[in-house]
């Protein structure tokens, strides 16, 4: 008897729309970040992903050479990890098409989710030539570095279907400007810049991508809505900067850069996202490219229960008590963690378990109501191992 053979053959529909239920996103199955490699399609037109419950995508016709990496690195830096901050990413930040300049976002995985909480900027210098016609004139940065009160927040834990959060922060940034034909001769500056973002967990279901010539494995996801966007301001001398002189850059005051409207879907126990689609704009409808993870795919079913060595049997069931017992025989699977859920898919109990135990007993919560209700076993990986329905009569 496989491990869903102990389930009533009544009850295998309302199983089968348990198998569904949206996973839940906690700081114990969301690795810290490390390096990401990208595969993007050169043509995906007619590339559609609608947010829904329960949603069936397909995205594995989509293949091509265009690649993308995002490199997060280990925070060596004293400055940095006292302050809780684990990897950071190196970037350009983004003034118009033709001005920026480099600088790390420092990252803090911590159990209320995950925050940009400080930003480092190396020594760097810019000829501004090609602007002014004088090469006298330049933009230099001096290393630096700062913790942000509030930071930027990307991920929320716990997070599942219709989680929602938002951040808004604020970063300050010196250089020094020369400008002959304005007066300037390393003049202190500051670029001030506020982060506002909101993101909400907007579907789940099941996604493949293109894997290795065909499709992969229908992943259950959650879908994360975002929309990001960052508000400028200039200062010259203590002042706000002119707006000749802004004008001259091609910069304004108060202007908004780096937009950023995207699907990120996002797999249990992988922080690098399955797939990730970029919008030009918040209506979300026709996305401007697409994305999807190389590294982490696989093109069989994850849980193929030809491919089980153990079965299970849950009892009593239905249940007139507060307690109910998992048997395990077989080859027993490493076991660490429980969590039950209500027909609505909210978790309403969790805990641990006995990783070499054959017999697990669960005592319900004293103010879990009658009905049914789904119990999943998951491994010392978070990967889930045993799933059990169940009904509470009591």
């Amino acid at each position: 008897m496989k491990k869903f053979a102990s389930l009533l053959v009544f009850s295998c529909c309302t199983l089968l729309g348990f198998s569904q239920m949206p996973f839940t996103i906690t700081s114990n199955n969301f690795p810290e970040f490390g390096t990401q490699n990208y595969n993007g399609p050169n043509n995906f037109n007619g590339v559609k992903l609608t947010t829904v419950a329960s949603g069936d995508w397909d995205l594995s016709s989509y293949n091509g050479s265009n690649t993308a990496v995002n490199d997060y690195q280990i925070e060596t830096l004293l400055f940095y990890t006292q302050a809780g901050i684990d990897v950071y990413l190196s970037d350009f930040k983004n003034l118009n098409a033709n001005l920026g300049y480099l600088l790390d976002y420092e990252i803090d995985f911590n159990l209320a989710g995950v925050f940009e909480k400080g930003i480092y900027v190396p020594q760097q210098a810019y000829t501004l030539s090609a602007v002014t016609g004088n090469p006298l004139d330049s933009l230099t940065f001096p290393n630096q570095g700062a913790i942000l009160p509030s930071g930027r927040q990307t991920m929320k834990f716990p997070a599942t279907y219709n989680s929602h959060w938002n951040s808004q922060s604020r970063r300050v940034v010196d250089f020094n400007l020369s400008v002959a034909a304005a007066g300037l001769n390393k003049t202190p500056c500051k670029h001030i810049f506020t982060v506002f973002r909101t993101d909400s967990i907007a579907g789940w279901g099941k996604l493949r991508v293109y894997a290795n010539g065909s499709a992969s494995t229908p992943y259950d996801v959650l879908i994360n809505k975002s929309a990001q966007y960052t508000v400028d301001s200039f200062f010259v001398g203590g002042a706000p900067a002119p707006p000749t002189l802004l004008a001259a850059f091609g910069i304004t005051q108060g202007q908004q850069t780096g937009l950023s409207f995207r699907y990120t879907a996002f797999r249990e126990g992988h922080s690098t996202p399955l797939a990730i689609l970029l919008f030009p704009n918040n209506n979300f409808l026709t996305p401007s490219a697409l994305y999807f993870d190389t590294d982490n795919l696989s093109t069989s079913a994850v849980d193929n229960l030809e491919n089980q060595d153990y079965s299970t049997l849950l009892f009593p069931n239905p249940s007139s008590a507060n307690v109910i017992q998992l048997q395990i025989s077989g080859k027993l699977p490493s076991l660490s963690y429980y969590e039950i859920f209500d027909v609505q898919g909210r978790i309403v109990q969790s805990g641990t378990t006995n990783p070499n135990a054959a017999s697990l007993q669960f005592e319900m919560n004293q103010n879990l109501s009658n009905g049914t209700y789904l119990l999943r076993i998951l491994d010392d990986k978070k990967q889930t191992a045993i799933t059990e329905q169940f009904v509470l009569n009591r």
